[in-house]
C-alpha cells in the first residue's frame, strides 16, 4: 500500500510540473559559472562577467518542507537588479510562482525582489537561513508580463521556480 501511494505522489509531481507554463531546477541543471544571459526553456539566468551566478551541484542533497530533493543550487553571488544577477521569467494573471529557496547566510534571512518588467518592485520573498530545510515562498501574480526576480541584498540560492 505505501509503495502504491508513493508511486500515485510521484505522477502527481510529474503531472503537475508538465502543465506549469514556467520551470527550473537545478537538479535538471550542469555545474557552471554564468557570466552571459542563458536561456532555460524560457526562464533566463541574467548575468555579466563581473555580476556572474553559479550553478553547484552539492555531495550532500538539500530537502525541502515538502520532501522534494535537490542535488545543487543556483547561487545568485550577491545583490541584482533587472540586467544582472537575476531571473527572468513570463506569468500570466493568476498563476502562482512558487520558489524553492535559502539565505547563502546562516545567520540572516534575505529578501528576494519579485519586480515587474520596469523593475518595479511588486512582491517580496524570504529566504530562510541556510542549514534549514529549503524554504518555499509563493506570489500570485497580478498581470500577463515578464518578471525579474533578485537579491535585495546579499547571496540567495535558488533550486527550484515553478509558475502555474
Amino acid at each position: 500500500m505505501k509503495k502504491a501511494v508513493t508511486l500515485l505522489l510521484l505522477v502527481l509531481l510529474s503531472v503537475s510540473f508538465a502543465f506549469a507554463s514556467v520551470y527550473i531546477s537545478v537538479n535538471d541543471l550542469d555545474a557552471e559559472k554564468v557570466t552571459e544571459t542563458k536561456d532555460y526553456d524560457g526562464v533566463f539566468l541574467i548575468a555579466t562577467p563581473d555580476k556572474h551566478m553559479t550553478i553547484e551541484m552539492l555531495d550532500d542533497g538539500r530537502e525541502a518542507e515538502d520532501g522534494e530533493v535537490f542535488n545543487g543550487r543556483i547561487k545568485l553571488e550577491g545583490s541584482g537588479k533587472i540586467n544582472q544577477r537575476a531571473i527572468s521569467f513570463d506569468a500570466k494573471k493568476g498563476e502562482v510562482l512558487k520558489v524553492y529557496l535559502n539565505s547563502s547566510s546562516k545567520t540572516e534571512a534575505r529578501t528576494l525582489v519579485l519586480a515587474d518588467a520596469s523593475g518595479n518592485q511588486i512582491g517580496a520573498l524570504t529566504a530562510p537561513v541556510d542549514g534549514s530545510s529549503v524554504g518555499i515562498e509563493t506570489f500570485e501574480i497580478p498581470q500577463d508580463g515578464t518578471y525579474y526576480l533578485w537579491s535585495k541584498k546579499s547571496g540567495i540560492n535558488i533550486y527550484m521556480l515553478i509558475v502555474e
